[in-house]
């Protein structure tokens, strides 16, 4: 029997969430059963990836973030493929692929075309007159494929309310995070000696407007200057990483504040932060998140859609977006709170353990490929 051709759209070619989820999901296919293809913009480390693990690699150099004339040729090209290959199925992921990738493919004649949505362009952080112009390209996109699925139920729900999608045609998958590959190790927050061990809390992701970098790395200035024992580390970079860095050299906290850059294998530094915190704008389900509690870390992040799917009274503590007066109180007082923050460690792993697992994941997904 023919193997089914498989294509998957994404726009970067990084090594995010976005794109580690899809390389999960991927790597527990049948290569009997499905011939694998990735498309993205070039240039990035996603392209390593995907020649490493075997995938058909297809750059599409014309792909922009951005709205730009450019994406009238991206969609000519996305058709053009689709008409070559004569893929069997063709997943879409996030906003810009998804809505030029699912138009073309339908209309290519691709038999079945599922679309992700990792967070809606739709969110309070930007001005009304968008969200109404991305909800009317939501509705029209979702009129060419057959399945549309979610990573968070609040979205969902939200695509129902306003008619993006029909409940026939929508599910939520949530993210997934191997415990496997973390350390979970039990955490010994009782007998710490701060002084001698510096309480850390960290972060990874990227510095962008989104992860709101800018108010987070001024929060953990003011706690710096409250708590001499604290320390922040924050892994990763971006468009404001430069920013950042001098908010950092201005304060002269450069020992405290640490900014790293973007690092391999999170797996083995993860284990040096004794709080997880991110304080974004949005999120679809962030996958730092889900790793950070693998490793058994409370995390303290914005009660926002997404983060308040994964963090509860059970595993740290939400602090409303734009309250970063109410975050650096909160902060400050987390190296007295031992007996909380053994708790919330415990019920990371925990949750994680009990319904975040690949396995439901990895079935979920092909339920939607095979029916």
């Amino acid at each position: 029997m023919a193997k089914k051709k498989l294509l998957h759209i994404q726009l970067l070619p990084l090594l995010s969430g976005v794109q580690n989820m899809m390389l999960e999901l991927l790597s527990h296919l049948d290569r009997e059963e499905y011939e694998i293809f990735v498309l993205s913009k070039p240039g990035g480390p996603l392209v390593e990836a995907v020649k490493t693990a075997g995938y058909h690699y297809l750059p599409m150099p014309s792909l922009r973030r951005n709205i730009s004339p450019w994406d009238f040729v991206a969609f000519w090209e996305i058709y053009l493929l689709v008409r070559k290959y004569r893929f069997d199925i063709v997943h879409t992921h996030s906003s810009k692929t998804g809505f030029l990738g699912r138009i073309a493919a339908r209309l290519g004649g691709v038999r079945k075309v599922v679309h992700t949505v990792h967070g809606f362009a739709i969110h309070e952080q930007q001005p009304g007159f968008n969200n109404l112009v991305y909800i009317f390209l939501e509705r029209l996109a979702s009129q060419f494929c057959d399945r549309i699925i979610f990573v968070n139920n609040f979205e969902r729900k939200f695509a129902l309310k306003k008619h993006i999608v029909t409940a026939q045609k929508s599910c939520t998958i949530y993210n997934t995070v191997n415990p496997d590959k973390f350390n979970s190790g039990q955490r010994n927050y009782a007998n710490r000696n701060y002084v001698e061990q510096p309480f850390t809390i960290g972060s990874v992701l990227r510095f962008t407007t989104q992860k709101n970098m800018i108010n987070t790395v001024r929060a953990a200035i003011k706690v710096c200057k409250q708590r001499e024992q604290v320390r922040f580390i924050f892994i990763g970079d971006g468009e404001q990483y430069l920013m950042c860095k001098q908010l950092v050299e201005h304060e002269n906290l450069n020992t405290r504040i640490l900014l790293t850059g973007w690092q391999q294998e999170i797996e083995l530094l993860l284990p040096k932060f004794d709080v997880f915190l991110l304080y974004s704008r949005w999120e679809g389900l962030p996958i730092s998140i889900l790793e950070a509690m693998a490793c058994s870390l409370p995390v303290v992040c914005s009660d926002i859609k997404g983060n308040n799917e994964l963090v509860d009274a059970e595993n740290g503590i939400l602090i409303p977006i734009n309250k970063e007066e109410e975050l650096v109180k909160e902060l400050v007082k987390l190296p007295e709170r031992r007996a909380d923050l053994q708790k919330w460690s415990l019920g990371s792993r925990r949750k994680v353990e009990e319904k975040f697992g690949s396995e439901r994941f990895v079935n979920e997904y092909r339920e939607v490929y095979e029916h």
